[in-house]
């Protein structure tokens, strides 16, 4: 505002009023670009600007209108931080959408700086996140609970290299993620193709990127061992009496720790759990079998260690087991070729806990676009 003239200012607890107007400087007509500087009359109007000091601001403009002699049409004076029919600085616009990128709810800025919602919407909707051209070497996909645009689950895309979000996908279905892809020009440039045990995300790298290599996220694989470890445990307690269940219960956290991680008093009190059933005995070896198994160096120790895995929870005969040999048969190809590369699933994960942040602050969307738009300023 370096040509503003400050006229008067009043400020309370709470507002600060300044009351303004501008050097008369001659002026282009925008009808028939005549220059005057014969002034029609003066206009006031309130805007609302960035706050000061914590205090919300309000700008008290008396504006000119300019008389064209050519043309004989009126036309305002140019104010660079005020676009046409606003009444909210062009500053105090942008530092809305900053104060987006912290994750904080809509209605919770629009307070702050004592806006509307529905004008922090539109600032919003002003910046755009267009498709990006080219697909990452390392592309990794999962999948998170949105419920927007009609669809209860949207699809993320990320660049598990660079560690960067690469786009949000209004659906997870085959056909969406189908369309999408099939108009990048350098799908055979993808390396690797990180994503969790979905069979369609694997069908899609197949058809898609045939030089990519297919990586299974590694947490996604130890979660089938604890749940089966869990189920053991829920089987045996039930047969337990009350005061020793409600033990179990609590102490589930020392089956579910690695063995060397536990101290001396954790070793005594596991020792005691793992005598009362030879099936919890057998499903907590078959636990630090995988873990051991999952801390591999190499891809042929990994094989090495998956195939014993294998072997041994064949021969406990475990129910609860039968589903992870099942998900090993299907995936373990894929599951060994995490060992040949650093990369994982880790930074989607992370994302995906962030991006229920701000879905939680704004109680949910329905519009699509709305909510990419909202995650792409909190996470870029």
């Amino acid at each position: 505002m370096e040509d503003a003239i400050i006229e008067d200012l009043h400020t309370t607890n709470s507002e600060a009023h300044i009351f303004f107007s501008l050097k008369r400087k001659p002026h282009t007509c925008p009808h028939c670009h005549t220059v005057t500087e014969k002034v029609h009359d003066y206009r006031l109007s309130i805007l609302k600007d960035l706050p000061i000091m914590s205090k919300k601001t309000f700008l008290h403009y008396r504006k000119r209108r300019y008389h064209c002699p050519c043309c004989n049409k009126h036309f305002y004076e140019s104010f660079r931080l005020l676009p046409k029919h606003c009444r909210i600085t062009t500053r105090l616009a942008f530092y809305s959408i900053h104060l987006l990128r912290d994750r904080q709810s809509i209605r919770a800025v629009a307070e702050l700086l004592g806006i509307s919602d529905s004008s922090v919407f539109r600032r919003m909707q002003d910046v755009r996140f267009p498709k990006p051209s080219h697909l990452p070497k390392v592309l990794s996909i999962d999948e998170f609970r949105g419920n927007a645009g009609g669809q209860k689950f949207q699809a993320i895309l990320t660049d598990a290299d660079k560690h960067k979000l690469f786009d949000i996908l209004p659906s997870r279905s085959q056909v969406s993620l189908m369309q999408y892809l099939q108009d990048f020009p350098n799908k055979k440039e993808v390396r690797y193709f990180v994503t969790d045990m979905n069979k369609i995300y694997r069908d899609l790298a197949s058809e898609y990127f045939p030089n990519a290599t297919i990586v299974v996220d590694k947490f996604h694989v130890i979660r089938y061992v604890t749940w089966a470890l869990e189920n053991v445990r829920k089987r045996v307690q039930k047969l337990l009496h009350p005061d020793k269940r409600k033990y179990f219960k609590r102490s589930r956290k020392l089956l579910l720790t690695h063995k060397y991680k536990l101290n001396k008093e954790g070793l005594q009190a596991l020792e005691i759990m793992l005598l009362h059933s030879q099936d919890l005995a057998t499903a907590y070896h078959l636990k630090e079998l995988f873990y051991d198994f999952m801390d591999s160096y190499t891809r042929a120790e990994a094989a090495k260690k998956l195939r014993f895995f294998i072997l041994a929870a064949q021969a406990s005969e475990l129910k609860e087991f039968h589903a992870c040999l099942t998900m090993l048969g299907n995936w373990s190809k894929y599951i060994l070729n995490a060992f040949d590369c650093s990369y994982t699933n880790g930074y989607t994960e992370g994302t995906n806990n962030a991006i229920k942040v701000i879905k939680r602050n704004a109680f949910g969307y329905r519009n699509f676009e709305n909510f990419r738009n909202r995650i792409f300023l909190s996470l870029t």
